[in-house]
């Protein structure tokens, strides 16, 4: 899979400080994130813009940047990672703001991420294997959650991955900041595969729409249509006839 690109060893220094820094901090950000767009500020198009501005974008852009992941290009990516210690806990969007009714054990940290939430939450974190990673990713999956890995500091390289998020869009602060400023607006870069519709088998049910996290499926003339794919693949996993698939 061709998700890293070369980066510089002096950056790893400043960026595990950053992500330390970040991880004591990230749930009130999310508590607070959450409440500001669920207040009536955000009817505020000044306010609302300046907070995407300031805020959202960067943060989304270089600071904390989500690739969703297919269910193979997930598997092909954990086994990429070799030998490596994973770690298990409550999502921090979930815990944030207790609005969500799905599992609460689905934030997988890898790489970097794992030392740091182990030795800032031992309370709330465990090691874990791979095979149970990716059995937790499958039964997220299945319960219409999209497979989030996410980088962090995404300048010069894009192989800083530190966690595999697995995101619902009533819960996931990005997913909802996706939905409250368009999907032309909030930054999330696509995976390696994207859907294909095969057009003489869809019945345009419209189940693509209803699980399509991203706003990138709609149905016109009784097909369904496709825009900018991420390539998450719960399209095609709830496609009653199979007319979806992941190239």
């Amino acid at each position: 899979m061709m998700l890293a690109h070369i980066g510089s060893d002096a950056f790893v220094k400043p960026r595990s400080l950053l992500l330390r820094a970040y991880a004591r901090r990230e749930v009130p950000l999310l508590k607070l994130l959450f409440r500001l767009l669920h207040s009536p500020l955000m009817k505020n198009r000044v306010f609302s813009r300046a907070l995407y501005l300031l805020v959202v974008k960067p943060l989304a852009g270089y600071g904390i940047a989500g690739t969703p992941l297919a269910p193979r290009d997930l598997e092909q990516f954990v086994d990429g990672l070799g030998p490596s210690r994973f770690a298990v806990g409550p999502c921090r969007c979930r815990k944030a703001h207790g609005a969500c009714s799905h599992s609460m054990e689905t934030d997988i940290y890898i790489r970097s991420g794992v030392d740091i939430w182990l030795r800032l939450f031992p309370d709330e974190y465990r090691e874990t294997t791979a095979a149970e990673v990716l059995d937790i990713c499958r039964r997220s999956h299945a319960e219409g959650m999209a497979q989030i890995i996410y980088s962090h500091l995404d300048i010069v390289s894009r192989d800083n991955y530190f966690v595999i998020c697995n995101c619902c869009a009533d819960g996931c602060l990005p997913l909802l900041s996706l939905a409250f400023y368009g999907a032309d607006s909030y930054p999330f870069h696509s995976g390696p595969s994207h859907a294909f519709i095969e057009y003489e088998r869809c019945e345009g049910c419209g189940r693509c729409v209803e699980v399509c996290p991203f706003g990138a499926r709609y149905i016109e003339d009784g097909k369904s249509r496709l825009l900018r794919c991420k390539g998450c693949g719960l399209c095609a996993a709830n496609c009653p006839v199979g007319a979806t698939m992941m190239v």
